[in-house]
């Protein structure tokens, strides 16, 4: 059989991380022309026309459950066969062992708290290559129940070392690796000039992503203050991302708080995939100041368009960027001491110091060095 993926996704009828990572990774992996065929699997509803500026004019099939697996007949059948030989969703189970007849390999997204995964590992030959990707940050161990499907994966992968070291001790799994996350638009973001920071008096700080609590945006808000305030630095923030209404409205309200509204630029609307580099246009800085990461991927945009990086200890960033100057900090002080020295610099070290950060990416963070990670993986 010639060599064919199929990579799975619990969602892909909206454009968030996981499915964002989903049909890049396909994309990607299609590129590299190894596998003749790929195809993506999502168990409900999808909507590839959000994807379209990623997929281009590619021959990626995309699919899902057919309809006669939701009928009620068969539903009944499913709930009996349960009853007598405790045999769960019998229906998927003849499903995939016909699919896995038509690919070599498996590239399966999902988190802790997913389990449509589990009729997919049921149904597949020791003899295919079945491959996780863990795409959301998780510090709770998996339910016992659900350690024996994770054992039948070849290789687990996470975002980052802290993660592997909690799989592995907390879930006794020794299948686990930590692999970085492919970024949608690299071409289009290497393609931007790294800051000069000639002649700039203004730092224009940025955020892209969800507006929610876990991204912790006070934080940034109260760095803001700290610098107009205290250092009377000439900073702006600009905020780019849809999420919660009331959390926007808490936001806001702190920032008038500390009288620095006037210096914030709240944009309310979302940023399509292959376009973030219009954002990183318009920012020298950006801050990463979330209570939990995964990565973040954005971080990484930043660094592939040669902007400046504040980030709290969290997710990867340590893993990509430790060794780096002011980049990753462990509290609120440090991170304000950090921004502090940055901006103090004179201009030119400033500049020398993102085209330092954006060669790091290119030596050791490019999709070309994860792809290739990823595809040995996948590789008999």
């Amino acid at each position: 059989m010639r060599n064919s993926l199929l990579i799975t996704t619990p969602y892909l009828d909206r454009i968030g991380g996981t499915e964002i990572e989903a049909v890049n990774t396909a994309v990607y992996l299609f590129d590299t022309g190894y596998y003749k065929k790929v195809s993506v699997f999502t168990p409900n509803n999808y909507d590839v026309a959000l994807f379209k500026d990623i997929i281009g004019n590619r021959p990626i099939n995309f699919f899902k459950y057919p309809k006669v697996l939701f009928n009620k007949n068969i539903k009944f059948i499913d709930r009996v066969l349960f009853k007598i030989s405790g045999f769960s969703n019998f229906s998927e189970y003849v499903f995939w062992k016909f699919k896995s007849l038509f690919f070599t390999a498996f590239l399966i997204l999902t988190y802790p708290k997913s389990v449509y995964s589990f009729s997919v590992l049921k149904a597949l030959s020791r003899k295919k290559k079945a491959i996780a990707k863990i795409t959301f940050w998780q510090f709770e161990p998996l339910p016992d129940n659900h350690v024996k499907h994770y054992k039948l994966f070849d290789k687990i992968i996470v975002f980052n070392n802290k993660q592997k070291e909690f799989w592995e001790n907390n879930n006794s799994l020794n299948n686990i690796v930590a692999q970085d996350i492919l970024i949608p638009n690299e071409e289009n973001l290497l393609k931007l000039r790294p800051v000069d920071f000639t002649g700039i008096y203004t730092i224009n700080f940025g955020y892209l992503g969800r507006i929610s609590e876990e991204k912790n945006i006070e934080a940034m808000i109260r760095l803001l203050a700290y610098l107009i305030h205290e250092e009377k630095k000439t900073c702006k923030l600009i905020v780019q991302g849809t999420g919660e209404e009331g959390y926007v409205s808490t936001l806001m309200n702190l920032a008038k708080e500390n009288k620095i509204l006037q210096h914030i630029d709240f944009n309310n609307s979302f940023i399509a995939p292959k376009a973030t580099h219009i954002f990183f246009s318009k920012i020298h800085v950006f801050l990463v100041t979330s209570i939990h990461e995964g990565g973040p991927i954005t971080a990484l945009e930043a660094a592939a368009s040669g902007r400046m990086l504040l980030s709290y200890n969290v997710g990867a960033m340590p893993d990509r960027f430790l060794k780096m100057p002011f980049i990753v900090n462990n509290s609120f002080v440090e991170l304000s001491a950090s921004a502090l020295q940055f901006i103090n610099l004179p201009s030119q070290i400033k500049s020398e110091s993102v085209i330092a950060l954006r060669t790091h990416y290119k030596l050791y963070l490019n999709n070309s060095i994860k792809g290739k990670q990823l595809l040995k993986l996948l590789k008999k």
